[in-house]
């Protein structure tokens, strides 16, 4: 829905702009920037859901790793937030990133997780160590 604002952006400025009724709705170049940014960082968020979505029963571990992947990203984008962001934006990627950080120390404190990761060990990752090893640094790539 953004990409569709920001993909006419000139249009909706010139319909707001000949409409009196909807000045007070008319949106700044501030505003059009932030529409920007945050088209940019929900990406993050569909390619976790597109991903989640990919396989009929999503596996713990691969769960875990989007939880981490998700966080990682919000906090690269507040690293590198400009200061003229609004502080409700701010706000916002920082509530995403504290609502990350309680999932992951759900599962990190789940036995459940913990099963999960010893039958890992001891299913996957011998096998993946073969391939690995057997594989050459140009096949993993």
């Amino acid at each position: 829905m953004l990409g569709h604002a920001l993909d006419y952006h000139d249009t909706i400025d010139s319909f707001v702009s000949r409409n009196k009724d909807l000045h007070a709705l008319e949106l700044s170049n501030t505003d059009w920037e932030s529409i920007k940014l945050v088209a940019a960082w929900l990406k993050s968020f569909q390619s976790a859901t597109t991903e989640m979505s990919a396989t009929k029963v999503p596996m713990l571990l691969t769960i875990h790793a989007i939880f981490q992947g998700l966080q990682d990203d919000i906090k690269n984008i507040l690293r590198d937030l400009p200061s003229s962001v609004l502080p409700e934006i701010k706000l916002g990627l920082t509530d995403a990133h504290h609502k990350l950080s309680d999932y992951y120390y759900q599962f990190d404190a789940s036995s459940f997780y913990t099963w999960a990761a010893c039958m890992w060990m001891i299913l996957v990752k011998p096998t993946f160590s073969d391939f690995v090893t057997s594989a050459g640094p140009m096949d993993l790539i």
